[in-house]
């Protein structure tokens, strides 16, 4: 693999550019991307910055996942430290008071959660009725939504439902159905107890991913930033006691997750993953290298310039500050 001797990028039109191609338009429409960044020990924070500055401009959800703290080479840990980074409650509030009104009934107090017999004798509805219509709702625009895991229905639904039980939610601890999100190990009756079929792992991870990014759209949220910062696994050994230690048989792992990101970008509606790399990619431990893994190196590598600049918009690129 040759290195990429051009010029860096400064990241003031780096920025620039993503936000005009991507940021303005083309994720709140549903498009997706993976960016792949090579920088310096000190401009990798500040790109990280600089996009999720981007991001909240936009009204975008931010998650990042560092290989130093999360197992990157798995993707179900990837799945487990994006959902942790999640404000589950607001979402799920602000859906069911869209839920509501969108059906005739405009909620009390925006934020709020109200339980089901609150609601009952605000909007002068017997609750077993109402029971039944938040049923229906939910049935026909989360169940029936087959862009979405089953699983992942039965998850959501049962959050939405939850939120209408405010007392009972707090009073029984976190929910197990976040639990289930979050990685944690949760009884297998449990889970059946909310229709969820089985744990998340590395077999269905990428569905739950998928999904997600649905939910995220139904939601009316423009879109996620993912930023992946990969430096810890190039390195030969960790920096810090306690870190994950990466033989170069996971970096490989690693770099068949990163493929299967761009593969399946166009089913990521409103994803914007970054991965923060540096020089370690291309000339680092020869067992480490991006050359090691060509499904991935020919996904991504700048093969066409102009001259002897660097493209913005290609999948890999250069940046300083």
């Amino acid at each position: 693999m040759e290195t990429i001797e051009l010029q860096a990028l400064p990241l003031a039109d780096w920025l620039q550019t993503i936000d005009r191609e991507y940021f303005q338009t083309y994720l709140p429409s549903g498009g997706g991307a993976v960016k792949f960044v090579m920088a310096g020990e000190e401009s990798a924070p500040r790109i990280a910055r600089g996009v999720t500055d981007l991001a909240h401009r936009y009204g975008m959800l931010t998650a990042h996942a560092d290989a130093g703290q999360t197992r990157l080479h798995m993707l179900q840990d990837l799945f487990f430290a994006l959902a942790r980074w999640l404000p589950w409650d607001k979402l799920t509030q602000s859906y069911v008071e869209s839920l509501f009104t969108t059906n005739g009934y405009d909620w009390p107090e925006a934020g709020a959660a109200f339980s089901l017999a609150e609601l009952s004798a605000h909007f002068g509805i017997a609750p077993n009725l109402l029971s039944r219509a938040r049923d229906q709702w939910l049935s026909q625009d989360i169940w029936a939504d087959a862009a979405m895991v089953q699983d992942f229905r039965a998850a959501m639904m049962q959050l939405c439902v939850s939120r209408l039980e405010p007392d009972v939610a707090m009073a029984g601890g976190e929910s197990p159905v976040l639990g289930w999100l979050y990685g944690e190990k949760t009884a297998a009756a449990t889970l059946r107890q909310f229709d969820i079929g089985s744990r998340i792992g590395r077999t269905n991870a990428r569905a739950m991913l998928v999904s997600l990014c649905h939910w995220l759209r139904k939601l009316g949220r423009p879109g996620l930033l993912l930023t992946l910062d990969i430096r810890h696994a190039l390195r030969t050994h960790p920096k810090a006691e306690g870190m994950p230690r990466y033989t170069p048989a996971a970096v490989m792992d690693l770099y068949e997750v990163l493929r299967e990101l761009v593969d399946d970008i166009e089913h990521l509606p409103g994803l914007f993953v970054l991965v923060l790399a540096d020089q370690s990619l291309i000339a680092g431990e020869a067992k480490r290298t991006l050359d090691n893994y060509k499904a991935l190196e020919m996904r991504i590598w700048p093969d066409v310039r102009p001259g002897d600049r660097q493209n913005p918009l290609a999948p890999l690129v250069k940046v300083t500050l």
